[in-house]
């Protein structure tokens, strides 16, 4: 008997598949319909064992529901994954000795897609060598004509209705890829750092109150010290006045209640432009905003002038050798501290205070927190929507730009004087630039690109058609199951809802099953960077798709 060749007759069936168009949803059809949208995997990506195991579970309910004569929809596609591409192409250009910045923005976009259409569409080949049995002709990517159209016309909705706004804001900001970036793409790690137990001096008295820090460079940008009101040992500080060192800066010593009693010293030293904590803070407190570091990490003009230029780790050397000198460094701790770090450049994460662009996440949320209540959303497991409800109840403002050149640019222009036109195309922008002035003005058109998941959150009724009114809108909305891992329910399948609720009026899916991620032995997660990593290929190649799949 002859051994059986796995790839020679699992890539015989699907082609035959395929051939017979046995994926395909049906146009008119009499049967109920069933619809799953796939997670767009980046279009960067190399298939995991991750991916391994959320397309099985979506092809297993998508067969047995096509089986079970349904009219079944599993929605293919990939995402531009704007950080992650803009590196490839960019890396790639390097090897060649040319840097973007030379190109230009137009020459770029052309490379980059140029690279999309050669390597980009690999992760699809993957994903058929693992037997998923999606409706292939129907595939989509974030950047196609359709999906841009949809986020034009989200935008400049969402801006008519006050519900996108230009404003200052903290972000997290990477000092090398010079770009926000999100929550997601902060990979929060446990190192060995030291505690500085930093001297401040009581203005007018011989008498100091101890700070302890993690980061003393940032102590350049204090505007206030806050204790806890409840802490008996400085009630009769709060009101004076203390002297920041090195900077000699006179700030006031304010009571708060998010101070904790117990940690440091018990005194908090506040620099509202590069801590988020701080920064609400100093909000409540209406303390001043000093933002002390150019955009690449090396501090700017608002420190003293021996400082100006000098790279943030750097500059904290010299402080602390500085403190030393002038006796204000009483000691230093070892201690495990969370450093965020970006996820693409490796590098240390900087609370920076920069312009951007912001969606009201907590009008939008309010509708999805309700859908879910009443049960119109259903989890799997049922534990996970308090994961959700944690999260949209606690909602912050959505910061959607990114300092990037590839993405949904941002669809608003602005005139010499920096009024702020925003529609979905350079003509109407001037048609509304007219009317304003009652002339014709030059308008510049702004830099920035929209976060990946701005467009991720259109998914699943922006790759149906929308915002034309399509058969398949009509037939396959709201989708019948969204099957995902449960990092990204804060990231995407909150956000789906957000914006289905509000532009269908109707839930994106009615039940969302939340299946675990795939980790090592040890429960880490895997990466390639740790080299813990399972390549899903090298398993089929070895012992079939079949093999990978059952297990």
């Amino acid at each position: 008997m002859n051994n059986f060749n796995h790839i020679h007759f699992e890539s015989k069936w699907y082609k035959k598949w395929q051939q017979s168009r046995s994926f395909c949803s049906q146009v008119n059809s009499k049967k109920s319909p069933y619809s799953i949208m796939m997670p767009p995997p980046n279009v960067t990506g190399a298939l995991h064992i991750g991916h391994a195991l959320t397309f099985t579970l979506q092809d297993v309910l998508i067969r047995f529901h096509r089986m079970n004569n349904m009219d079944t929809l599993w929605q293919p596609g990939t995402d531009h994954a704007g950080i992650a591409t803009q590196m490839v192409v960019e890396r790639m250009l390097a090897k060649k000795n040319i840097d973007r910045r030379d190109i230009g923005r137009e020459k770029f976009l052309e490379k980059v897609w140029e690279w999309k259409n050669i390597s980009g569409n690999n992760i699809t080949d993957q994903l058929k060598a693992l037997g998923s049995s999606p409706d292939w002709e129907k595939e989509r990517f974030t950047m196609d004509e359709g999906l841009s159209l949809a986020v034009k016309e989200v935008f400049v909705n969402l801006y008519n209705d006050g519900l996108i706004y230009k404003d200052k804001r903290l972000v997290n900001w990477d000092t090398v890829l010079l770009t926000a970036i999100s929550d997601l793409e902060v990979e929060q790690r446990e190192v060995q750092s030291n505690l500085y137990f930093i001297k401040y001096k009581i203005e007018g008295e011989n008498n100091f109150i101890t700070i302890a820090t993690t980061r003393p460079e940032t102590m350049l940008g204090d505007t206030a010290v806050a204790v806890n009101p409840k802490d008996s040992k400085y009630k009769n500080f709060i009101g004076k006045k203390i002297i920041v060192p090195i900077v000699n800066r006179p700030v006031k010593i304010i009571s708060d209640n998010y101070v904790s009693i117990e940690q440091g010293s018990g005194a908090l030293k506040v620099t509202p432009a590069h801590d988020f904590n701080d920064f609400e803070i100093g909000k409540r407190h209406k303390l001043e905003f000093i933002n002390i570091f150019e955009k690449n990490g090396r501090l700017n003009k608002s420190v003293p002038k021996n400082y100006i230029g000098l790279d943030r780790f750097e500059a904290r050397k010299i402080i602390i050798q500085k403190l030393k000198e002038l006796n204000l460094l009483e000691k230093i701790e070892n201690v495990k501290n969370s450093v965020p770090y970006g996820d693409r450049s490796n590098s240390v994460i900087e609370p920076l205070l920069t312009e951007q662009w912001f969606a009201d996440a907590k009008f939008l949320a309010k509708k999805a927190i309700q859908a879910v209540k009443k049960k119109k959303t259903n989890f799997f497991p049922g534990n996970w929507a308090n994961t959700y409800f944690q999260w949209m109840n606690n909602i912050q403002p959505w910061c959607i730009s990114r300092q990037l050149w590839w993405g949904h640019r941002i669809p608003a222009w602005y005139s010499p004087d920096k009024k702020i036109f925003v529609a979905e195309n350079e003509n109407e922008a001037n048609k509304l630039a007219k009317k304003y002035y009652n002339k014709n003005v030059v308008l510049k058109r702004d830099e920035d690109v929209l976060d990946t998941w701005f467009s991720s959150a259109l998914w699943p009724f922006a790759t149906l058609g929308w915002p034309e009114k399509t058969y398949e809108l009509k037939r396959f909305y709201p989708t019948s199951v969204l099957v995902t891992g449960f990092d990204i329910i804060f990231f995407w399948v909150a956000r789906m809802m957000m914006m289905g609720n509000h532009f269908i009026k109707k839930v994106p899916f009615s039940k969302v099953y939340v299946h675990a991620l795939v980790r090592d032995e040890k429960g880490q997660k895997m990466s390639k960077s740790k080299g813990n990593v399972i390549d899903p290929l090298d398993i089929i190649n070895k012992y079939g798709a079949d093999s990978l799949r059952f297990t």
